[in-house]
């Protein structure tokens, strides 16, 4: 009887030892695969920064060149699909009540590319 209880022993801890080495296995192709993953995001990060930037450059340029130019319309469309972008953020990361205007605001600055943003049109979005 003794006999069975070390067998059964001997083959839990063989099971759990194997186990064990094939989890580490799997963890250095999870570890490559993470760290190439960053390095993605830090990349496309770093083009959508060049690409921004390159944006305000030319935008910058085309107020200098064209004194009248008349500022970034936002039209209903684009608002209604602020707004809900706007919800789902809120929803989706609940976000608390007193950080809702500033995500607004961020949420129409990098929309439309420009520091004036009407009032009204947070106060739209915003509002419950």
């Amino acid at each position: 009887m003794i006999g069975r209880h070390l067998d059964a022993a001997r083959a839990a801890i063989k099971t759990s030892s194997f186990s064990q080495q094939r989890s580490m296995e799997g963890a250095a192709p999870f570890r490559r695969e993470m760290d190439e993953s960053r390095k993605a995001v830090q990349q496309s990060r770093e083009l959508l920064k060049r690409l921004r930037q390159r944006l305000g450059d030319d935008m910058a340029q085309g107020w200098q060149d064209d004194p009248d130019l008349a500022p970034v319309a936002v039209s209903a469309f684009d608002a209604d699909i602020l707004r809900a972008a706007f919800r789902d953020l809120v929803r989706d990361m609940s976000i608390p009540e007193c950080q809702w205007r500033c995500l607004a605001e961020s949420l129409v600055r990098e929309y439309v590319g420009c520091d004036q943003i009407e009032v009204g049109l947070l106060d739209w979005i915003t509002h419950k």
